[in-house]
């Protein structure tokens, strides 16, 4: 009996401490764009994906060849959700990016899903990324 008490209390304290962390830890990861805080959003269940929006005027931070020998860049871009909450993403592109245009960016957290090129965006994303 003090054996089932014990690894009751167990499962108990270890599921708090999973709870705790999904919660807490979008929170901690927020425009942190390390590795692991993109590994964390993409396994996190109460992180949801979103559409974010950014213009593609900042130019790349990095330049690299990729594994298959060709040209990628990084961008570092500030974006907003259709709330016009702000958040900072990091991704890589095989090319760079058109200046002036407007991308629509699917994000799990900080991970970047996927991104692609849009001719408009939201008008009240619009007036904040015609801002920064």
């Amino acid at each position: 009996m003090k054996f089932l008490g014990k690894f009751v209390l167990t499962l108990v304290v270890l599921g708090a401490i999973i709870v705790g962390g999904a919660v807490i830890l979008p929170g901690i990861t927020k425009n942190r764009q390390s590795q692991l805080a993109m590994a964390i959003d993409n396994v996190n269940p109460l992180v949801t994906q979103e559409t974010v929006y950014a213009s593609t005027s900042a130019k790349s931070v990095r330049q690299f060849i990729g594994g298959a020998g060709e040209k990628e860049y990084t961008y570092r871009l500030v974006t907003y959700n259709v709330k016009g909450e702000a958040r900072t993403v990091v991704f890589d592109a095989q090319w760079r990016l058109k200046p002036n245009k407007f991308l629509a960016i699917t994000t799990k957290g900080q991970n970047v899903e996927s991104w692609k090129a849009i001719g408009r965006v939201p008008a009240n994303v619009q007036s904040n990324l015609a801002m920064s």
